[in-house]
């Protein structure tokens, strides 16, 4: 009995012995005893600033685009016909903070056969949006976004441009396939009262545009947007100057931006009017110039610099 017992006591002590000579993962094990001291902070402290650097590199301080375009608009309308030249200043800062300002502000010398211009730029209409970037999903070239945005249009010179103060609210949405974009967004304009009384007075403006953007290469990217506008009537009854029914027209705009080096880049394109309003005539007194398509075709070249 006692020879049998301790037989089978060595056989187990060989067994041992094999399976721990044998156990792949010795060197594991001594590795993670050796690490057992410094798991309190080592790991996480190596990682944070590789994160921590990523994420200044994408926001780096936000970015600014400053733009300078001249555009060439055509007249059309039922019984008065001309062309309208304009010098536009667009800039653009995105923050790091989820939020973005848009403002611009134009120029323009308008020719109509039924009125007298002095040849001379007046002043048009200064325009700030302030946009909150709602949200952002998914990875940089599959990217999501939906951005929320308000501000409002100042009055400019009576000569060209309106007298109106109008306020905007509207949303945008984008979605990113990797060298293709496309957006979807709506803008909706709260018209003031006209200063002047010869000025058309106009109900609110709804804007509904989508556009396709392609990136070519790093210096070569086309943008295709198509919008539709409905203008409001009037409702003042006892004004001489209004808009008694409300209308509606479309365009197209395409656009392409060539890189000419690292931050200043070429944009030209245009506009052009797909469906005409019932009656461009009355809408000349509302001096819309900065609707795209309200009165005829255009076409624009300009330079942006990106900062």
């Amino acid at each position: 009995m006692l020879k049998i017992l301790a037989s089978l006591f060595t056989l187990s002590i060989s067994f041992q012995c094999f399976a721990l000579v044998d156990y792949s993962e010795v060197e594991d094990v001594k590795s993670s005893r050796r690490a057992a001291p410094n798991r309190n902070q080592p790991a996480i402290i190596r990682k944070a600033p590789a994160q921590k650097a990523s994420s200044n590199n994408s926001g780096g301080g936000g970015n600014f685009e400053l733009s300078t375009l001249y555009e060439q608009q055509q007249v059309s309308a039922q019984t008065d016909d001309g062309d309208l030249s304009k010098v536009s200043f667009v800039g653009h800062f995105q923050t790091d903070y989820n939020l973005y300002l848009d403002v611009s502000y134009w120029m323009a010398n308008a020719t109509l056969n039924s009125s007298e211009t002095s040849g001379d730029y007046e002043q048009g209409r200064p325009k700030v949006i302030l946009g909150f970037n709602w949200l952002r999903f998914g990875k940089a070239q599959e990217m999501s976004t939906v951005d929320l945005f308000a501000g409002g249009v100042w009055k400019g010179s009576d000569s060209v441009a309106s007298t109106r103060t109008d306020k905007i609210i509207g949303i945008e949405t984008s979605k990113r396939f990797y060298i293709f974009a496309l957006a979807l967004g709506y803008e909706y304009h709260l018209t003031g009262t006209p200063e002047s009384e010869s000025e058309t007075a106009i109900g609110n403006i709804g804007i509904l545009k989508t556009s396709l953007g392609w990136m070519v290469s790093g210096d070569i990217s086309f943008v295709l947007e198509a919008g539709m506008v409905k203008i409001d009537s009037d409702s003042n009854l006892d004004r001489a100057n209004r808009l008694t029914e409300s209308t509606q027209f479309s365009y197209l705009r395409p656009s392409a931006l060539l890189g000419l080096s690292r931050s200043v880049s070429l944009e030209i394109g245009g506009v052009f009017r797909t469906r005409r309003a019932r009656d461009v005539d009355t809408l000349l007194g509302a001096k819309l110039w900065n609707v795209p398509g309200a009165y005829g075709n255009s076409l624009f070249a300009g330079i942006r610099l990106s900062i």
